[in-house]
């Protein structure tokens, strides 16, 4: 704790921080733009503190990764990249990552003969120290310290968490991919041996480890090389050999990135295709051909006309969900850094329905929208909990779709890898990955694939008993494929990045950069196109929900009972299916033919408030 006396307050000013001879910086995170603003004046230092405690040298590893890829991630154009490397070289920049949990924000100012610090809760970014202290900033809070003695306690602070960090080299941001002996903490151990505290209890919060990955796999079995007692690890040059002869015996070769976006265009491959304008005549072409196939839902081949309805409006959020998928896994990562619900943000789709709604046909017209050629999709029959593991690390930038997949594999495989990937940060940017499931009307998926997938329910079928309607459905959905480029997607993706670094909600960001795209390049918007938040889903479900319900009120309403705050309706044969097919928080249970509904969920639902054509629900209740 620090003792001040307060003389005043003055608006926060960037001119602090800029122009100084010397500047030393403890954050927590830090934006790519200011760094390299205040790298290119005097000399600067940067000490990054870890977001959680290191609960062993793999967990360890795995957070300097982690690290390493949000400062490449924000660094991968060129032109932001060369001037920083340049002054990295010169040794005018310096960023080091600390071995160790740190929340503080300190900046150390020698500029003009003076020395003074700013302390607070501001990290090194253009959006913490914009507008920290006046509305519409961030409401962040920094302290002046301008005598001498208070800059001397302040600078032994931070030069006793610098001690205990590990310098980032300039090839850390070059390269594509990192092995375990590039990491700061091992590169700093082949110089001399360091020893590291590992804490004997972690608090609760962060006793979930980080995902295993290609990092800390060797790093957990050096570990057993390097304890010594009481908690502490020796590491120094020999150790760091091991890893790497580790790593030669079980070399794996991932596959390179796909697809990626850069300033110039959408790298796929080794090629670079370059963004298009909405109004360029192939973007308007691949426009024509998405819209007609969703449009074929409304032509009448379909059974069913509001599910038909309905399946046009889901897939669009599915076609959005699968264009900004790619970004999912950094939007995630952002999310727990800065505190948004990490469930919000879905690295899996699971499309489940019927059979004959296009559910395959649709995933790999979107994939082939993405690259503008034919994609492989893994087969059902291939899933296992390696298969996904191993996709989510290939960092393809693409989604992964697995067709024909059976419910139980849902639960057996799906359900089990999808818990991982929100606990904490990942160390990499997850492959997304989109399932296609036949199922009942009554499947219901897992609890937690619920919490955490995107779900597309798909229940517009084809007359089956119409070879004519069968033929003419195939026959133009192969046409549609064939003339699919990747046009439109060139022309959105921009719109979305841009949309992107302030928006928070990705299905606002994504629907609006299509609905955009959308109309400048047909000349109107199509009328199931339309912007959405992600908050709109949990309203639809709901309204949907309650159109279900009413109508099973309509039907057995005369026949209910009423026990407690229970409402016990005879449904007969589909009791257990609504059972299944309703949320938890509104259909307990289904015993025998009877379904029973809770009285809470029914008020949620809007249908017990005494007033309109379910006056007698609320009647019920008081009698």
């Amino acid at each position: 704790m620090l003792r001040l006396q307060y003389q005043g307050q003055e608006p926060f000013s960037l001119d602090l921080l800029k122009g100084a001879e010397r500047l030393r910086i403890l954050t927590y995170s830090a934006s790519e733009a200011l760094v390299r603003e205040l790298a290119l004046e005097g000399e600067v230092e940067v000490v990054m503190g870890a977001f959680r405690p290191a609960a062993s040298l793999s967990d360890l590893g795995t957070l300097q990764g982690l690290l390493i890829e949000e400062l490449r991630g924000e660094l991968q154009a060129p032109e932001r990249l060369a001037p920083v490397l340049e002054r990295m070289r010169q040794g005018k920049l310096r960023i080091l990552l600390s071995r160790y949990r740190s929340h503080a924000k300190l900046f150390l100012v020698e500029k003009g003969g003076r020395r003074y610090a700013l302390f607070g809760s501001a990290n090194l970014s253009q959006q913490a120290l914009a507008r920290p202290f006046e509305k519409g900033g961030q409401l962040e809070l920094l302290a002046l310290v301008e005598d001498e003695e208070g800059f001397r306690q302040l600078e032994a602070l931070y030069n006793a968490l610098r001690e205990e960090s590990d310098p980032l080299r300039p090839e850390h941001l070059e390269r594509k991919r990192l092995e375990p002996e590039d990491l700061p903490l091992l590169q700093e151990a082949m110089r001399r041996s360091v020893v590291l505290e590992v804490p004997k209890e972690v608090p609760k919060a962060y006793l979930v480890e980080l995902a295993p990955t290609r990092m800390s796999q060797p790093l957990r079995a050096l570990e057993e090389h390097v304890r010594v007692k009481g908690g502490f690890l020796r590491i120094g040059p020999e150790h760091v050999k091991l890893v790497r002869a580790m790593r030669k015996e079980e070399a794996e070769e991932d596959p390179l990135p796909l697809l990626s976006p850069t300033e110039e265009g959408l790298r796929l491959g080794e090629e670079i295709q370059p963004y298009l304008e909405p109004k360029d005549p192939g973007v308007a072409e691949d426009a024509r051909t998405m819209t007609a196939f969703l449009e074929g839902y409304l032509s009448g081949d379909f059974l069913h006309e509001e599910e038909a309805r309905e399946q046009v409006r889901d897939y669009f959020v599915l076609w959005c969900w699968f264009w900004a998928a790619p970004q999912m896994g950094y939007l995630l990562k952002r999310a727990h850094l800065e505190g948004y619900p990490p469930h919000a943000y879905p690295l899996y789709a699971l499309v489940y329905g019927k059979a004959n709604t296009g559910k395959s046909t649709f995933l790999r017209l979107l994939s082939r929208s993405v690259t503008g050629a034919e994609v492989r999709m893994f087969p059902g029959a291939e899933l296992s909990q390696e298969l996904l593991r191993r996709i989510h690390r290939s960092e393809v930038g693409l989604v992964a779709v697995v067709d024909d997949v059976s419910a139980e594999d849902v639960g057996r495989k799906v359900e089990r890898v999808l818990k991982g990937l929100y606990d904490v940060p990942l160390p990499y940017n997850p492959t997304p990955v989109a399932l296609s499931l036949n199922s009942s009307q009554s499947y219901a998926p897992p609890d937690e694939v619920k919490k955490r997938a995107l779900l597309v329910k798909a229940m517009a079928t084809l007359d089956t008993t119409r070879p004519d309607i069968m033929h003419r459905a195939y026959t133009r959905a192969q046409n549609l494929y064939l003339a699919l480029g990747n046009r439109l997607y060139r022309a959105y993706l921009p719109l979305l990045l841009e949309k992107l670094k302030d928006e928070v909600d990705w299905l606002k960001a994504s629907s609006e950069a299509l609905v955009e795209v959308l109309g400048k390049a047909l000349g109107e918007v199509p009328p199931w196109a339309s912007p959405l938040d992600y908050s709109d889903l949990s309203r639809e479900y709901l309204e949907r929900v309650r159109s279900k319900v009413e109508e099973m009120l309509r039907q057995h309403g005369n026949a209910r009972q009423v026990q407690g705050d229970l409402l016990i309706l005879p449904l007969g044969k589909d009791a257990k299916r609504y059972a299944k097919e309703l949320p938890g928080w509104l259909a307990v249970e289904a015993r025998g033919d009877l379904l029973i509904l809770s009285r809470k969920g029914l008020r949620k639902l809007g249908l017990e408030r005494g007033t309109g054509p379910w006056e007698w629900l609320a009647r019920l209740w008081r009698s």
